[in-house]
């Protein structure tokens, strides 16, 4: 199948005698939206008769709380990933007093439902007399597979002739199925026709819910794809343990390619959480995925702060900046199973330029679960992002990084290393979050951090490592070795690996002493590897413009032979004697 009809909610309900609902998140003001994501636990399971949370008595209870805090809370907006909602939450709400408020959407993705499940819950609802539920009819009886794959709109909508209020679950199908290795889902999988698209007043903003493998058409349709990513919220709502596959990414490339007035756009992926167990049975084999969860808030260039405050107060919460390198910031969920709570600006509003938000999603609070109150309870630590494994069981690493690692600030730690392992770029803001190398990533949306170690890349896992032991290889040369005479006072001991504000350039301090620029380029570097970090760290702190520090630079590296450090040119006058360059180099 493929997708066939872009619906609007709007024109859809006319026809059935419904308004369009009113909903804050696509009201084009100055006032932020607040909203809950869910990024759940598993196992879950997937045989014949569904895919669903394997059990589904604690999903139902996790779900209840988490949609009781939204209607507490009043969040305008909730979001669950493919195939986790139960069947019988979802009735709970329909029947019971916890539903969206007038203003506020739920987009709920749900266990799988066939058929005769969808015609039973219809009428289960209807019986309420207060609640229409609307889904797309089968074109034939025979038509292939077992059960849909659903999310589930939940809104409220009035009456156009009496102005009373109804509520409504309107259902959309996945279009598509995935590509899992045995072809399970493509076998069992009855698939839908449309997308349904929410429009705010006069057309201004919209949303949209794609769901996994639904990325494959609206990526080879650019009609379809332009439609939902105009002046728009699109959510990626996944069961998927390879989130970072080309296929699924592929619509968002398209979309960040495009000129900036056709792709302003926040682009939500939300996945099931890290390490997911997938249950071929109840009691059947059990597949361990070791999966990330590719979980992220992607917004246009001039729509996401990247000041250190917004990012640092964000990642101490569990939102992880990075700078794509298509214009876009990307905002990272922390993998574990977790409600997030965000407070978004609109995608655009119609108010005063001076009222324009360009911080950002907030991330207000970071909830998992308590298994003795049975409710969400709210994190005020720091999620671990993999530095205590990362650091842990190497005493020359701990070491190295002892100074950095009393700081919150993990940008600190990112610029330390970035300084320590030959930085070349001459821009003197290249410690900008925007600019930091470690913190851009490429279509592929791996990050490269240092201080964020939870995606499985392999390759990212070696060159993470590799800059690691250059910290702890260059603050070793620094207590162990004879120093250049620029940097000879560092020695003997003391001398610690920091970054701070009130000297960008320099990485290395000891206290009594001017900061230094050090460099170390590991066991041979080419020779324009050496030239270019020599030059580009001169270049870096003669712009610092503090005579003291002027010449406090250095480039180290390992050869057969032990530590070497590389003849900078620019030095030769401060050799003690004022002969040639070379008597600043250790041999």
């Amino acid at each position: 199948m493929k997708i066939e009809n872009i619906v609007n909610v709007g024109e859809y309900l006319d026809i059935r005698g419904l308004s369009n609902p009113a909903l804050e998140v696509l009201n084009a003001t100055e006032e932020s939206y607040r909203a809950l994501l869910l990024q759940p636990s598993g196992p879950f399971l997937g045989d014949a008769a569904r895919i669903g949370p394997l059990d589904l008595d604690f999903a139902d209870q996790q779900a209840t709380r988490l949609l009781e805090m939204a209607v507490k809370g009043g969040h305008h907006l909730v979001v669950t990933p493919e195939y986790y909602l139960p069947i019988k939450t979802l009735l709970k709400c329909v029947e019971g007093d916890t539903f969206p408020a007038q203003d506020a959407l739920w987009v709920l993705g749900c266990e799988s439902m066939t058929p005769k499940q969808l015609e039973e819950f219809k009428t289960q609802a209807l019986q309420t007399g207060t609640c229409d539920v609307f889904f797309e009819e089968d074109e034939a009886a025979d038509k292939q597979g077992t059960y849909f794959d659903p999310v589930a709109y939940c809104f409220i909508a009035k009456e156009k002739q009496s102005g009373n209020e109804r509520r409504v679950v309107l259902f959309q199908f996945k279009t598509i199925s995935s590509r899992d290795d045995h072809y399970f889902e493509n076998k069992l999988l009855r698939t839908g026709r449309s997308i349904y698209q929410f429009f705010g007043p006069n057309k201004r903003l919209s949303l949209a819910t794609i769901i996994c493998s639904d990325a494959f058409g609206i990526s080879e349709d650019k009609n379809i794809l332009l439609k939902l990513t105009e002046k728009a919220t699109l959510l990626h709502i996944q069961l998927n343990p390879k989130p970072h596959n080309s296929d699924y990414q592929k619509y968002r490339v398209e979309t960040f390619r495009r000129h900036g007035r056709t792709n302003n756009c926040d682009i939500v992926c939300l996945n099931w959480a890290e390490n997911m167990v997938f249950m071929e049975h109840a009691e059947g084999k059990k597949h361990e995925w070791n999966n990330e969860t590719g979980s992220a808030w992607y917004l246009p260039h001039d729509r996401c702060s990247s000041d250190d405050a917004e990012i640092e107060s964000n990642e101490r919460k569990g939102l992880y900046y990075s700078r794509h390198r298509r214009d876009r910031h990307v905002l990272h969920f922390h993998y574990a199973p977790a409600v997030f709570e965000l407070t978004v600006p609109k995608v655009e509003h119609t108010g005063l330029q001076l009222h324009a938000n360009p911080t950002g999603p907030t991330m207000d609070a970071r909830y998992t679960w308590d298994a003795t109150s049975l409710a969400w309870v709210e994190q005020t630590e720091c999620a671990d992002t993999g530095l205590t494994q990362l650091f842990s069981g190497d005493e020359k690493v701990e070491a190295a990084f002892a100074q950095l690692k009393t700081e919150e600030s993990r940008l600190r730690i990112e610029r330390a290393v970035a300084l320590t392992c030959g930085l070349t770029t001459g821009k003197e803001d290249w410690y900008a979050a925007a600019e930091l190398p470690s913190l851009r990533i490429s279509d592929d949306e791996l990050p490269q951090r240092v201080t964020v170690c939870l995606e499985r890349d392999e390759r990212t896992r070696v060159e993470r490592h590799g800059r690691v032991q250059s910290v702890a290889a260059l603050h070793h040369i620094l207590a162990k070795e004879s120093l250049p005479l620029p940097i000879r006072d560092l020695g003997g001991g003391g001398a610690r690996i920091h970054w701070s504000r009130k000297s960008p350039h320099t990485n290395v301090v000891k206290d009594g002493h001017e900061p230094a620029h050090v460099s170390f380029l590991g066991l041979n570097p080419l020779a324009d590897q050496i030239k270019n970090a020599s030059d580009g760290a001169y270049e870096l702190l003669r712009k610092e413009n503090v005579v003291e520090r002027s010449h406090r630079v250095a480039v180290c590296y390992l050869t057969l032979d032990g530590a070497k450090f590389a003849t900078i040119k620019q030095l030769a006058h401060y050799t003690h004697d004022g002969s040639s360059p070379t008597s600043i180099t250790r041999g």
